[in-house]
């Protein structure tokens, strides 16, 4: 999702590209339904050999666990998953890890969740407290909020996976949505090695990338850093290097942030300035019906959409069961209305 490419000097983040073979591309996170920059054909192979998992580094915080260090882990088949919560794409691999580590967490299988932010608020902790357990992140959470551990593996995507065999190297990557049969079949490959005996049914079934997926809308910052003006602005909004600001109320109905997208989902990355805030919400001039609505619209007595951003947060706009062309509308109903991103699913 991010478009910001952070170097590293160290000699074993070095080998660990090369060894991977991943090319130097932009930060991804978000961008559809599926979404994977992995090479399926290189991927459904385990490496038979790779570098050496770099340590945990500069980690500010533990959740769900004491402190753990991979040389410690020696022994076990470690699965580091770099996310950060307001993102969409991390969200939905939520679920599939959830079921590998319920699956296979007795067999000495261990997910290491570092939880590396593109956003300030992201490093707030009580912030990842809330978004552990909103989204029922259980396995341990490494808060990397200064990016150490994210430049020690020259990583560059958000959500990224790096399986790790019992002697601590890295022996399959996937960065990305999907192909989680293909993760999964590598996890239990690193079990057996390890002596561990493991049914070969999957928890996980993939959903595979959608047929519209190509055709979706890129996700759109609204912040100064990396706006495109695809976001139409009505009323006295500040563009701040992360988000743009309503800093004054004006006209009823008249402050707006507003973009045409092509899309099922729409999801906004939004916080207030301090107390909530009401926002209408509307598609393509009205307001949104219950079989459109995402799951934290409202409707008051009249039947008017809204969503009340109380928290930094993700929200879910739209769920619509058809892709197609829209114009989605957000409404503060007062100042200090915070928005980030609008990103969009199918």
């Amino acid at each position: 999702m991010s478009i910001s490419i952070r170097w590293v000097a160290a000699a074993a983040s070095l080998l660990l590209v090369l060894a991977l073979a991943v090319a130097i591309y932009p930060q991804v996170r978000g961008g559809g339904a599926g979404l994977s920059v992995s090479n399926r054909e290189n991927q459904a192979q385990l490496m038979a050999s790779g570098p050496a998992a770099p340590e945990f580094a500069g980690i500010v915080d533990w959740e769900n666990s004491p402190p753990l260090t991979i040389s410690s882990l020696r022994g076990k088949v470690v699965l580091v998953d770099f996310w950060t919560y307001s993102c969409i794409n991390c969200q939905r691999t939520i679920p599939f890890l959830r079921q590998w580590w319920d699956k296979y967490k007795g067999d000495g299988f261990v997910i290491v969740g570092v939880h590396s932010p593109e956003f300030d608020f992201e490093k707030n902790i009580g912030n990842i407290k809330r978004a552990a357990k909103d989204y029922g992140v259980t396995w341990p959470i490494a808060v990397d909020s200064n990016m150490a551990t994210w430049n020690a593996y020259s990583n560059h995507y958000w959500p990224a996976e790096y399986l790790i065999d019992k002697s601590g190297h890295i022996r399959h990557s996937h960065f990305g949505e999907g192909e989680y049969d293909v993760t999964e079949r590598a996890i239990q490959a690193l079990l057996s090695e390890g002596g561990k005996t493991v049914p070969k049914t999957l928890a996980s079934a993939d959903p595979g990338i959608s047929a519209d997926a190509g055709a979706q809308t890129p996700e759109t910052y609204a912040g100064s850093a990396r706006s495109n003006g695809s976001i139409r602005f009505s009323g006295a909004w500040v563009a701040r290097p992360e988000y743009a600001e309503l800093t004054a109320s004006g006209r009823s109905g008249k402050d707006y942030a507003e973009i045409g997208y092509q899309a099922k989902g729409f999801f906004m990355v939004a916080a207030p300035a301090g107390d909530p805030v009401k926002a209408w919400v509307t598609l393509d001039g009205r307001d949104l019906t219950p079989s459109q609505a995402g799951s934290v619209i409202q409707f008051d007595g009249s039947g008017r959409s809204y969503v009340v951003v109380d928290h930094d947060d993700l929200y879910a706009l739209v769920a619509s069961h058809d892709f197609g062309r829209h114009t989605l509308r957000v409404s503060p109903e007062r100042a200090g209305f915070r928005l980030y991103t609008f990103t969009f699913g199918s």
